[in-house]
């Protein structure tokens, strides 16, 4: 199906969404807790307008973009290494196997005791739980290489080295962005999470959902949710426009 054909559906999708929505709230058919979008749109701008909102997202930004960068050095570094080495994947693969089902958001209290209430926690806590996916697709993404490329790198005489940079890594790109994009929807997931537990104040979306359910907001709250929804689907669309220019040779690029 035609991409634009299934932009052009899923804007109808939304707009469907929100006018029944919209129209459900104005006639009191939601509960008043349930802030209608027109509502929601206009908290979003008292919020900006307030001027601590930049604080908010900054703060947001920085953990959740530092964690994602973490995830990308170390992910996809150990990803392939374990893909490629046999013995690097014998050690890490019962480690990964074993972590990669435990809910992340459990070590929190652990790191929250090794390095307090802190934004190094709320960044390793996030890059945690970003990471699996990351390492998974780039392993599995490695492993997926056909034989014969490598076998022609060989017959040309490439070394190991030279097999990893020029064909293996290569290869790997597309399932490497694959990773990449679940983990950055995680970064944004956990990001809020972190925010939201042990502390009732400080600068991050989380804090302002947070204060903003405390107080009784709902409109604020569903209006930080909003900021953190707008944020990832930004980044998101980033990301793909990356892989597009990365991957122009790729006849599946998004």
């Amino acid at each position: 199906m035609d991409k634009k054909l299934l932009r052009m559906i899923a804007g109808i999708e939304l707009i469907a969404i929100f006018s029944i929505w919209q129209i459900f709230s104005s006639f009191s058919w939601f509960p008043t807790y349930l802030s209608s979008p027109l509502a929601i749109v206009k908290s979003m701008g008292e919020l900006w307008a307030a001027g601590d909102l930049v604080n908010h997202i900054g703060s947001s930004l920085f953990r959740s973009l530092m964690g994602f960068l973490l995830v990308v050095i170390v992910g996809v570094t150990l990803g392939i290494l374990a893909g490629y080495y046999r013995r690097v994947g014998t050690f890490f693969n019962p480690i990964v196997n074993t972590l990669n089902p435990i809910p992340k958001i459990a070590l929190l209290p652990i790191l929250m005791v090794w390095f307090g209430i802190s934004d190094t926690t709320r960044i390793l806590i996030i890059f945690l739980t970003a990471f699996f996916p990351c390492f998974v697709a780039t392993r599995d993404g490695v492993h997926s290489v056909k034989q014969v490329f490598l076998w022609s790198g060989q017959n040309m005489g490439a070394n190991a080295f030279q097999l990893l940079t020029k064909i293996v890594f290569p290869v790997t790109l597309p399932k490497i962005f694959d990773g990449l994009r679940v983990s950055l929807g995680l970064t944004f997931v956990m990001m809020f999470s972190s925010e939201i537990i042990g502390a009732a104040n400080g600068f991050g979306l989380g804090f302002l959902i947070l204060n903003a359910d405390l107080g009784g907001r709902t409109d604020y709250m569903f209006a930080g949710v909003a900021f953190i929804g707008l944020l990832g689907f930004i980044f998101d669309k980033l990301l793909l426009m990356i892989r597009s220019r990365v991957l122009w040779w790729d006849v599946n690029k998004a």
